[in-house]
């Protein structure tokens, strides 16, 4: 046994080097048996252990030595990798801006499906927060008139607790503004009291709401949440028990919610939501959300069966209602069992990193064409001793150098998109931005980036480093000299080149077509004057417990209280309204309708509709050029009749008119039946509403009334600036009814443009990718080309002086690029002439022109690609290669 230390066994095995610690040991060993048998076993047991820690600390140098060495030469790699980005700054430009968009794209995605798919609830116990809906499976939507159900499961289910619901209110905050009176507009939250349990997080001032604020009756308290506390009364810290109108009615501040509290989506403010204990019949009352957490030990999908049960005890007992309703028990914020499963979700991943991998496949040929250039620096450096493993990491740091600087770009980039597009979506759907969604990118999404840039870049460095440094390393030291390299561009980095142009080809045409039509569509709207319009959509509360048609009559009373109000201003020449107006966006439903008595019915796959109400076609200067205009008695609901615009006669009728026929809208599900006939009693002339190809779409007008219609857009002509009748209309509006809310009060123009922005971004960004591709295509093909004269240059030489032409050079070397070219153009066409025989919908004769465009564009940026490998072919001096022949 030996006697040596342990500590030193453990160290010397660490530290020194493969088969060399058991030699040291025995070493060890030995000088211990030497010195106990001469001066005694302590002795030689306290000398060993100085030998072994002397032996420790020389290992230790040794190793910091390596360390720093090794540390040096990464350092260098590195700096080297800075340099050749400056050094060749087109290859920096062109392959950093496509690895930034793929890196960007990748990290975007990866950031967005998380929000998305399986959002992080920030709130204590939020993966046990669930929200129950219900579906119509016949018409595939969503009923949220739950105040039924909602009733019977908070009595019934066991399985989720706390179980509460809620609806969101626009209404007019009335407060006190330096010394006057303001009303602003807020979005509120009636929402239960069990929310405060459901989202425990404790109030800044006061208490939350409690079970007594909801009993029928009970006096109207508010909670405040944090920035309505600080922005509209300043932070007062003596809130709590003071008074404030919200519309027509007056509530007590009952508490404030710290900062960043906006349970249940985005809402900054909560009044209770007052319910009888029974006696509502199903599908009565307004949209409700319901909410609820997760019994202890119970699971999502156990939840849901629990529901599933009471639902279809429900629709036993009233099948005219429940018989194609089906509920849902979803992850609050995200999906419900049966959805996406965690490998689908991966899935959703492979069309981006197919863009990385495209990307580093294009970004390498220039890596490699930069590498022929170092040809002959690769093989010096072998025969100086560098191995090629050494040679290899050089090369990948400095493609790392180069993915990393790209990825910092793509990330900043991704970040400031991912918060823009976000935002714009939500607020083009006219919501909130959940509370649980923060665009951005996250830590996780920052590693994502991080892993795609290390995959990017072995792609980039490894694999060219590899085909660089192989066997024709060594013979490249017999051409040193020469003028020319044994580096060449092998069939996958050529087909990879071809598949590039390929992409780009197919790619051209639908840019152009959305670039065109975007374009086109703005040209249309700026014919109709909607800078004369003024806009807002107006809505009124219903009560919790009022009955629907109460509702509908007091809507009615309230528009038309306010239409004769606004008529009396000096500067307003019309008034209408409609579910929307000329300039946004559409409402888009299947149809069929008869082309003459008997006929076969013809079916509409996309036909435009708008409810709109008295003087409506008036209002926007549109006569009417056959039959007549809605009456008073079209409006109401046993009323069948149709209004349809030029572009319908036009396209289904050849022009004639389609007045006494009749149209009606499709089923949206196999199980629902078609609408009822509607009777056509007029055209109207086309107002260039919905723009596209033959300038207006097929448009279906029906009468629409003030008490149902929904979204209520007004619209008034005015004689002046419209923009100067939103303070006065918000006024008038007011004193009609405190409660009546106007949403989006801008002019028309504004309201179309905020429509268009999102079709010409698009159409920017789709010709930006198109723009892109061509660069890549065209750093491809040059690449191949500077190869190609590179490897060539004494060949080049040597037939310049026995007396070749230019001409005849430069058809030798680059039949290669122009039959590349060639290739991906045709591949190109054939895959969009594939797409044409498969589109009964889209004519040869309108696409030819396109495809003929195409071909021209891309032949004449692959030869602009040539010219500059072109001029250095033709700079070869004859007397270089005559010296190295």
């Amino acid at each position: 046994m030996t006697a040596t230390p342990r500590w030193a066994r453990r160290v010397l095995m660490w530290l020194a080097p493969d088969g060399i610690a058991d030699d040291v040991l025995g070493d060890l060993e030995e000088a211990r048996r030497r010195r106990a048998a001469a001066h005694g076993p302590a002795a030689a047991r306290v000398l060993t252990a100085l030998d072994a820690l002397d032996m420790t600390l020389a290992l230790v140098r040794t190793r910091a030595g390596e360390l720093f060495h090794r540390r040096g030469s990464f350092v260098q790699d590195y700096k080297l990798g800075f340099r050749m980005l400056l050094k060749y700054p087109g290859l920096t430009l062109a392959g950093g801006l496509a690895l930034a968009i793929a890196i960007g794209v990748g990290a975007g995605w990866y950031d967005l499906a998380g929000d998305l798919f399986r959002p992080p609830v920030p709130l204590p116990g939020g993966d046990r927060i669930v929200e129950v809906e219900m579906r119509n499976s016949a018409t595939a939507q969503r009923e949220r008139r739950l105040l039924h159900d909602f009733v019977a499961w908070r009595a019934q289910a066991h399985l989720i607790e706390d179980l509460g619901a809620y609806r969101t209110l626009d209404k007019n905050l009335v407060f006190q503004d330096g010394g006057g009176v303001r009303t602003e507009p807020v979005t509120v939250a009636e929402i239960s009291a069990s929310a405060f349990r459901v989202a425990p997080v404790p109030p800044l001032l006061g208490r939350t709401l409690i079970d007594a604020d909801e009993a029928p009756g009970a006096p109207p308290v508010v909670v405040l949440g944090y920035t309505v506390w600080q922005r509209q009364f300043g932070g007062r810290t003596d809130i709590v028990g003071t008074t404030l109108r919200l519309g027509s009615e007056t509530a007590t501040v009952a508490g404030v919610m710290p900062q960043g509290f906006a349970f249940p989506v985005n809402h900054r403010m909560w009044v209770p939501l007052q319910l009888r204990g029974s006696g509502y019949a199903p599908l009565e009352g307004p949209a409700l959300r319901v909410f609820g957490r997760l019994a202890a030990g119970a699971t999502q999908e156990q939840a849901y069966a629990e529901v599933t049960a009471l639902t279809e005890r429900e629709a036993a007992a009233s099948p005219q209602t429940h018989q194609y309703l089906r509920p849902r028990v979803l992850a609050y914020g995200g999906q419900s069992p049966g959805d996406r499963s965690g490998f689908e979700l991966l899935l959703t991943h492979v069309p981006i990193l197919l863009v990385l991998v495209i990307a580093c496949v294009n970004v390498g040929t220039l890596i490699y064409a930069r590498t022929a250039t170092r040809d002959a620096e690769i093989a010096t450096r072998y025969a100086l001793g560098a191995s090629r493993a050494r040679i290899v990491m050089q090369l990948f740091v400095e493609a790392l150098v180069l993915a990393a600087c790209a990825a910092a770009v793509g990330l900043v980039a991704a970040s400031a998109a991912l918060k823009w597009g976000v935002n714009a979506y939500y607020s083009g759907q006219d919501s909130q931005l959940p509370f649980w969604i923060n665009p951005g990118l996250k830590p996780t999404t920052v590693l994502y980036a991080i892993a795609m840039t290390i995959a990017g870049a072995f792609i980039l460095g490894i694999l060219p480093a590899l085909k660089a440094t192989g066997a024709h390393a060594h013979a490249q030291l017999k051409n040193l000299g020469a003028g020319g390299s044994t580096l060449r561009f092998g069939w996958i980095w050529t087909s990879a080149m071809i598949v590039q142009v390929t992409l780009t080809v197919i790619c051209i045409p639908p840019a152009m077509g959305i670039a065109q039509e975007a374009l086109r569509d703005r040209r249309i709207r700026d014919r109709f004057p909607t800078k004369d319009y003024l806009a807002a959509a107006i809505e009124l509360d219903q009560k919790i417990d009022e009955r629907p048609d109460a509702f509908a009559r007091r809507r009615q009373q309230t528009y038309e209280a306010l239409e004769r109000r606004i008529a009396q201003e000096p500067d307003v020449r019309a008034i209408t309204f409609g579910d929307r107006l000329p300039g946004m966006s559409a409402a888009v439903r299947r149809a069929e309708f008869e082309p003459a008595t008997g006929a076969p019915l013809v079916s509409i796959g996309n036909l435009w509709t708008t409810a709109v109400g008295p003087r409506y076609f008036a209002a926007f200067d549109a006569p009417i050029l056959h039959g007549r205009d809605f009456d008073e008695g079209d409006r109401r609901p046993s009323a069948r009749v149709a209004l349809v615009n030029e572009a319908f006669a036009r396209q289904y009728f050849d022009g004639a008119s389609p007045v006494g026929r009749r149209v009606r809208f499709a089923a949206p599900t196999a199980q629902a039946q078609p609408e009822r006939w509607l009777e056509i009693v007029g055209v109207v002339r086309d107002i260039g509403m919905t723009p596209t190809d033959l300038g207006e779409a097929p448009y279906v007008f029906t009468a629409a009334s003030a008490a149902t219609t929904q979204p209520l857009v007004i619209g008034i002509k005015a004689g002046g600036d419209p923009s100067a009748l939103a303070p006065r209309f918000r006024a008038v509006a007011a004193a009609v009814d405190p409660g009546l809310r106007l949403d989006e009060v801008r002019t028309l123009d504004a309201l179309a443009w905020r429509i268009d922005v999102p079709q010409l971004v698009a159409a920017g960004a789709i010709a930006f990718v198109v723009a892109l591709g061509l660069f890549l295509s065209a750093a491809g093909i040059f690449s191949l080309m500077s190869v190609n004269v590179a490897r060539r240059t004494r060949e080049i030489g040597l037939r310049t002086a026995l007396g070749a032409s230019p001409q005849r050079l430069l058809l030798n070397i680059f039949t290669r690029a122009l039959t590349l070219i060639g290739a991906g153009i045709a591949a190109g066409n054939a895959v969009l002439l594939l797409i044409v025989a498969l589109s009964p919908e889209i004519d040869l004769a309108e696409v030819s022109g396109a495809l003929l465009v195409t071909s021209a564009v891309m032949l004449v940026v692959g030869l602009l690609a040539c010219i500059e490998p072109a001029r250095r072919a033709l700079r070869i001096a004859p007397t270089d290669a005559l010296k190295t022949a």
